[in-house]
Protein backbone atom coordinates (compact mmCIF):
# COMPACT_ATOMS: atom_id res chain seq x y z
CA UNK A 1 0.00 0.00 0.00
CA UNK A 2 1.50 3.30 -1.05
CA UNK A 3 1.43 5.83 1.76
CA UNK A 4 2.27 8.96 -0.22
CA UNK A 5 -0.42 11.50 -0.91
CA UNK A 6 -0.68 14.76 -2.80
CA UNK A 7 2.29 17.12 -2.51
CA UNK A 8 2.50 18.38 1.03
CA UNK A 9 3.59 21.91 0.24
CA UNK A 10 1.44 24.80 -0.95
CA UNK A 11 2.95 25.19 -4.41
CA UNK A 12 -0.44 25.46 -6.07
CA UNK A 13 -2.71 28.47 -5.96
CA UNK A 14 -6.06 28.29 -4.17
CA UNK A 15 -8.66 26.33 -6.09
CA UNK A 16 -10.32 29.51 -7.20
CA UNK A 17 -7.07 31.22 -8.23
CA UNK A 18 -6.18 32.14 -11.78
CA UNK A 19 -2.56 31.00 -11.69
CA UNK A 20 -0.78 28.01 -10.17
CA UNK A 21 2.87 27.08 -9.81
CA UNK A 22 3.80 23.53 -10.79
CA UNK A 23 3.96 21.09 -7.85
CA UNK A 24 6.14 18.02 -7.49
CA UNK A 25 5.42 15.52 -10.24
CA UNK A 26 2.94 12.78 -9.34
CA UNK A 27 3.76 9.39 -10.77
CA UNK A 28 4.79 9.04 -14.39
CA UNK A 29 3.61 12.11 -16.34
CA UNK A 30 3.27 9.98 -19.47
CA UNK A 31 1.04 7.39 -17.82
CA UNK A 32 -2.27 9.25 -17.62
CA UNK A 33 -5.04 7.24 -19.22
CA UNK A 34 -6.86 8.82 -22.13
CA UNK A 35 -10.32 9.86 -20.88
CA UNK A 36 -12.91 7.21 -21.67
CA UNK A 37 -15.34 8.05 -24.48
CA UNK A 38 -18.68 9.07 -23.02
CA UNK A 39 -17.21 10.18 -19.68
CA UNK A 40 -18.62 9.00 -16.39
CA UNK A 41 -21.89 8.01 -18.05
CA UNK A 42 -20.09 5.31 -19.99
CA UNK A 43 -18.35 4.00 -16.88
CA UNK A 44 -21.56 3.58 -14.88
CA UNK A 45 -23.94 2.75 -17.72
CA UNK A 46 -23.93 -0.91 -16.67
CA UNK A 47 -24.39 -0.21 -12.95
CA UNK A 48 -27.16 -2.23 -11.31
CA UNK A 49 -27.97 0.27 -8.55
CA UNK A 50 -29.66 3.43 -9.91
CA UNK A 51 -29.03 5.28 -6.64
CA UNK A 52 -25.31 4.53 -6.79
CA UNK A 53 -25.13 5.56 -10.44
CA UNK A 54 -26.80 8.89 -9.72
CA UNK A 55 -24.51 9.51 -6.75
CA UNK A 56 -21.42 8.92 -8.88
CA UNK A 57 -22.70 11.13 -11.70
CA UNK A 58 -23.48 13.91 -9.21
CA UNK A 59 -20.05 13.74 -7.57
CA UNK A 60 -18.24 13.84 -10.92
CA UNK A 61 -20.47 16.68 -12.15
CA UNK A 62 -19.65 18.78 -9.10
CA UNK A 63 -16.00 17.77 -8.93
CA UNK A 64 -14.85 17.16 -12.52
CA UNK A 65 -11.64 15.18 -13.15
CA UNK A 66 -8.73 17.34 -14.23
CA UNK A 67 -5.34 16.58 -15.78
CA UNK A 68 -3.92 19.81 -14.38
CA UNK A 69 -0.75 19.21 -12.35
CA UNK A 70 -2.25 21.04 -9.38
CA UNK A 71 -5.35 18.86 -9.30
CA UNK A 72 -5.26 16.41 -6.38
CA UNK A 73 -8.52 14.99 -5.12
CA UNK A 74 -8.94 13.13 -1.83
CA UNK A 75 -11.63 10.46 -1.54
CA UNK A 76 -12.33 10.15 2.18
CA UNK A 77 -13.73 6.77 3.14
CA UNK A 78 -12.77 5.44 -0.28
CA UNK A 79 -13.76 1.82 0.40
CA UNK A 80 -12.60 -0.41 -2.44
CA UNK A 81 -11.48 2.57 -4.51
CA UNK A 82 -14.26 2.82 -7.08
CA UNK A 83 -14.01 6.60 -7.33
CA UNK A 84 -10.26 6.27 -7.77
CA UNK A 85 -10.97 3.94 -10.68
CA UNK A 86 -13.44 6.34 -12.26
CA UNK A 87 -11.28 9.43 -11.84
CA UNK A 88 -8.05 7.79 -13.01
CA UNK A 89 -9.86 6.41 -16.05
CA UNK A 90 -11.23 9.88 -16.82
CA UNK A 91 -7.76 11.42 -16.77
CA UNK A 92 -7.54 12.84 -13.23
CA UNK A 93 -3.98 13.93 -12.47
CA UNK A 94 -3.91 12.49 -8.95
CA UNK A 95 -6.37 11.05 -6.46
CA UNK A 96 -5.71 9.80 -2.94
CA UNK A 97 -8.13 7.37 -1.32
CA UNK A 98 -8.32 7.27 2.49
CA UNK A 99 -9.81 4.20 4.17
CA UNK A 100 -9.71 3.14 7.83
CA UNK A 101 -10.54 -0.55 7.36
CA UNK A 102 -7.25 -2.42 6.91
CA UNK A 103 -8.67 -5.26 4.83
CA UNK A 104 -10.61 -2.95 2.53
CA UNK A 105 -7.69 -0.53 2.17
CA UNK A 106 -5.31 -3.36 1.29
CA UNK A 107 -7.72 -4.64 -1.34
CA UNK A 108 -8.11 -1.14 -2.81
CA UNK A 109 -4.35 -0.65 -2.91
CA UNK A 110 -3.88 -3.97 -4.69
CA UNK A 111 -6.55 -3.05 -7.24
CA UNK A 112 -4.76 0.19 -8.08
CA UNK A 113 -1.17 -0.99 -7.69
CA UNK A 114 -0.44 -0.46 -11.39
CA UNK A 115 -1.97 3.03 -11.47
CA UNK A 116 0.71 5.60 -10.53
CA UNK A 117 -1.81 8.42 -10.27
CA UNK A 118 -3.74 6.70 -7.47
CA UNK A 119 -2.56 6.44 -3.86
CA UNK A 120 -4.41 4.54 -1.13
CA UNK A 121 -3.76 5.46 2.49
CA UNK A 122 -5.06 3.72 5.60
CA UNK A 123 -6.06 6.45 8.04
CA UNK A 124 -8.83 7.83 10.22
CA UNK A 125 -10.99 10.44 8.51
CA UNK A 126 -10.63 12.71 11.55
CA UNK A 127 -6.81 12.71 11.28
CA UNK A 128 -5.88 12.75 7.61
CA UNK A 129 -2.14 12.30 6.92
CA UNK A 130 -2.25 15.14 4.39
CA UNK A 131 -0.90 18.65 4.61
CA UNK A 132 -3.10 21.67 5.19
CA UNK A 133 -4.53 23.17 1.97
CA UNK A 134 -2.99 20.49 -0.27
CA UNK A 135 -6.10 19.14 -2.01
CA UNK A 136 -8.10 20.69 -4.83
CA UNK A 137 -11.25 18.72 -4.08
CA UNK A 138 -12.75 16.13 -1.71
CA UNK A 139 -15.23 13.29 -2.05
CA UNK A 140 -17.29 12.27 0.98
CA UNK A 141 -19.71 9.78 -0.54
CA UNK A 142 -21.73 7.65 1.89
CA UNK A 143 -19.21 8.24 4.69
CA UNK A 144 -20.62 10.64 7.29
CA UNK A 145 -23.38 8.20 8.31
CA UNK A 146 -20.71 5.66 9.35
CA UNK A 147 -18.69 7.84 11.74
CA UNK A 148 -19.33 8.84 15.31
CA UNK A 149 -18.25 12.47 14.87
CA UNK A 150 -19.35 13.65 11.44
CA UNK A 151 -18.52 17.27 12.31
CA UNK A 152 -14.89 16.34 13.03
CA UNK A 153 -14.60 14.59 9.67
CA UNK A 154 -15.92 17.66 7.88
CA UNK A 155 -13.57 20.00 9.78
CA UNK A 156 -10.63 17.80 8.83
CA UNK A 157 -11.80 17.80 5.22
CA UNK A 158 -11.93 21.60 5.30
CA UNK A 159 -8.37 21.68 6.64
CA UNK A 160 -6.82 19.72 3.76
CA UNK A 161 -8.72 21.60 1.05
CA UNK A 162 -7.37 24.69 -0.67
CA UNK A 163 -9.39 27.87 -0.52
CA UNK A 164 -12.27 27.73 -2.97
CA UNK A 165 -12.11 23.94 -3.31
CA UNK A 166 -15.24 21.78 -3.54
CA UNK A 167 -16.32 18.90 -1.32
CA UNK A 168 -18.94 16.61 -2.90
CA UNK A 169 -20.96 15.04 -0.07
CA UNK A 170 -23.62 12.33 -0.26
CA UNK A 171 -25.52 10.60 2.55
CA UNK A 172 -28.58 8.32 2.91
CA UNK A 173 -31.89 10.10 3.48
CA UNK A 174 -33.88 9.32 6.61
CA UNK A 175 -37.04 9.78 4.54
CA UNK A 176 -36.22 6.97 2.11
CA UNK A 177 -38.83 5.32 -0.14
CA UNK A 178 -40.69 2.33 1.27
CA UNK A 179 -39.76 0.26 -1.80
CA UNK A 180 -36.04 0.80 -1.24
CA UNK A 181 -36.10 -0.92 2.15
CA UNK A 182 -39.62 -2.05 3.13
CA UNK A 183 -38.55 -3.71 6.38
CA UNK A 184 -36.81 -0.72 7.91
CA UNK A 185 -39.28 1.77 6.51
CA UNK A 186 -42.09 -0.16 8.22
CA UNK A 187 -40.13 -0.37 11.48
CA UNK A 188 -39.36 3.33 11.27
CA UNK A 189 -43.04 4.18 10.85
CA UNK A 190 -43.74 2.15 14.00
CA UNK A 191 -40.91 3.93 15.85
CA UNK A 192 -39.07 0.65 16.33
CA UNK A 193 -35.32 0.07 16.09
CA UNK A 194 -34.05 -0.64 12.55
CA UNK A 195 -32.42 -3.85 11.39
CA UNK A 196 -28.69 -3.10 11.10
CA UNK A 197 -27.18 -6.50 10.29
CA UNK A 198 -27.85 -9.35 7.89
CA UNK A 199 -29.71 -9.57 4.56
CA UNK A 200 -32.63 -7.52 5.94
CA UNK A 201 -30.45 -4.70 7.27
CA UNK A 202 -31.18 -2.52 4.26
CA UNK A 203 -30.32 1.17 4.35
CA UNK A 204 -29.30 1.05 8.02
CA UNK A 205 -26.49 -1.49 7.54
CA UNK A 206 -23.43 -0.23 9.39
CA UNK A 207 -24.86 3.26 9.83
CA UNK A 208 -24.79 5.44 12.93
CA UNK A 209 -27.43 7.80 11.55
CA UNK A 210 -29.43 8.81 8.50
CA UNK A 211 -29.96 12.48 7.56
CA UNK A 212 -32.66 14.89 6.62
CA UNK A 213 -31.57 17.94 4.65
CA UNK A 214 -31.69 20.27 7.66
CA UNK A 215 -29.36 18.05 9.70
CA UNK A 216 -26.96 17.74 6.79
CA UNK A 217 -26.94 21.49 6.20
CA UNK A 218 -26.22 22.19 9.86
CA UNK A 219 -23.21 19.91 10.11
CA UNK A 220 -21.75 21.02 6.76
CA UNK A 221 -22.14 24.72 7.48
CA UNK A 222 -21.05 24.25 11.09
CA UNK A 223 -17.73 22.86 9.87
CA UNK A 224 -17.11 26.07 7.92
CA UNK A 225 -18.28 25.18 4.42
CA UNK A 226 -20.48 27.27 2.15
CA UNK A 227 -23.25 25.29 0.44
CA UNK A 228 -23.53 25.84 -3.31
CA UNK A 229 -26.04 23.19 -4.37
CA UNK A 230 -28.28 20.50 -2.87
CA UNK A 231 -30.07 17.46 -4.26
CA UNK A 232 -32.40 14.66 -3.20
CA UNK A 233 -31.97 11.63 -5.44
CA UNK A 234 -34.02 8.57 -6.44
CA UNK A 235 -37.65 8.52 -5.41
CA UNK A 236 -38.76 5.56 -7.54
CA UNK A 237 -37.34 2.03 -7.30
CA UNK A 238 -38.41 -1.61 -7.22
CA UNK A 239 -39.43 -3.12 -3.84
CA UNK A 240 -36.55 -4.56 -1.82
CA UNK A 241 -33.95 -3.00 -4.15
CA UNK A 242 -31.44 -2.40 -1.36
CA UNK A 243 -31.84 -5.86 0.12
CA UNK A 244 -31.39 -7.50 -3.26
CA UNK A 245 -28.33 -5.46 -4.22
CA UNK A 246 -26.48 -5.25 -0.91
CA UNK A 247 -28.01 -7.82 1.41
CA UNK A 248 -27.66 -10.63 -1.14
CA UNK A 249 -25.73 -9.49 -4.22
CA UNK A 250 -22.78 -7.78 -2.57
CA UNK A 251 -21.88 -10.71 -0.24
CA UNK A 252 -22.10 -13.13 -3.16
CA UNK A 253 -19.78 -10.97 -5.27
CA UNK A 254 -17.23 -10.45 -2.51
CA UNK A 255 -17.21 -14.12 -1.54
CA UNK A 256 -16.34 -15.19 -5.07
CA UNK A 257 -19.42 -17.43 -5.28
CA UNK A 258 -20.78 -15.78 -8.42
CA UNK A 259 -19.82 -17.23 -11.83
CA UNK A 260 -17.04 -15.24 -13.48
CA UNK A 261 -19.28 -14.00 -16.28
CA UNK A 262 -21.78 -12.53 -13.82
CA UNK A 263 -19.11 -11.11 -11.50
CA UNK A 264 -17.32 -9.45 -14.40
CA UNK A 265 -20.57 -7.85 -15.55
CA UNK A 266 -21.34 -6.17 -12.21
CA UNK A 267 -17.95 -5.55 -10.56
CA UNK A 268 -17.56 -1.76 -10.30
CA UNK A 269 -13.78 -2.03 -10.39
CA UNK A 270 -14.03 -3.42 -13.93
CA UNK A 271 -16.31 -0.81 -15.49
CA UNK A 272 -17.18 -0.06 -18.24
CA UNK A 273 -18.91 -3.42 -18.49
CA UNK A 274 -19.55 -5.62 -21.45
CA UNK A 275 -22.76 -7.60 -20.97
CA UNK A 276 -21.27 -11.07 -21.08
CA UNK A 277 -23.93 -12.35 -18.68
CA UNK A 278 -27.58 -12.53 -19.68
CA UNK A 279 -28.52 -12.84 -16.02
CA UNK A 280 -26.74 -9.60 -15.11
CA UNK A 281 -28.20 -7.83 -18.14
CA UNK A 282 -31.70 -9.00 -17.24
CA UNK A 283 -31.30 -7.91 -13.62
CA UNK A 284 -30.04 -4.55 -14.78
CA UNK A 285 -33.11 -4.04 -16.96
CA UNK A 286 -35.38 -5.12 -14.11
CA UNK A 287 -33.87 -2.68 -11.61
CA UNK A 288 -34.02 0.13 -14.17
CA UNK A 289 -37.75 -0.28 -14.79
CA UNK A 290 -38.73 2.57 -12.46
CA UNK A 291 -35.56 4.63 -12.69
CA UNK A 292 -36.87 6.46 -15.74
CA UNK A 293 -39.32 8.28 -13.47
CA UNK A 294 -36.55 9.70 -11.30
CA UNK A 295 -35.33 13.27 -11.67
CA UNK A 296 -31.95 14.87 -11.05
CA UNK A 297 -33.44 16.52 -7.95
CA UNK A 298 -36.59 15.05 -6.43
CA UNK A 299 -37.20 17.83 -3.92
CA UNK A 300 -36.97 17.53 -0.15
CA UNK A 301 -40.68 17.15 0.54
CA UNK A 302 -40.90 13.60 -0.86
CA UNK A 303 -39.05 10.37 -0.02
CA UNK A 304 -35.70 9.79 -1.73
CA UNK A 305 -32.83 7.36 -1.31
CA UNK A 306 -30.06 9.90 -0.83
CA UNK A 307 -29.10 13.52 -0.28
CA UNK A 308 -26.18 15.39 -1.80
CA UNK A 309 -24.52 18.70 -1.07
CA UNK A 310 -21.91 20.59 -3.07
CA UNK A 311 -19.91 22.49 -0.47
CA UNK A 312 -17.10 25.00 -0.97
CA UNK A 313 -14.27 26.03 1.31
CA UNK A 314 -14.44 29.84 1.62
CA UNK A 315 -11.61 31.92 0.28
Amino acid sequence: MRAEGPPQGSNCAPAGGSEAAKPRAWGDPTSAAAPVAGGIGALVAGELDPAYRRRVETVVEWLPPSADECSHIVDIGCGRGYFAHYYATLGQHAITGVEIDAVVATRAAATHAAQPRVAIIRADATALPLGTATCSGAILSEVLEHVGDDAAVLRETLRVLRAGAIAAITVPHVNFPWAWDPVNRTLQSMRLQPVRKGPLAGIWAGHVRLYDIDALRRVVQGAGFVIEEERAMVRHCLPFSHNLLYGIGKPLLESGWLPATIAGSIDRARSPHADSSRIAAGLRRLLALRDGRNRVHEGFDVPSVGLAIKARKPG
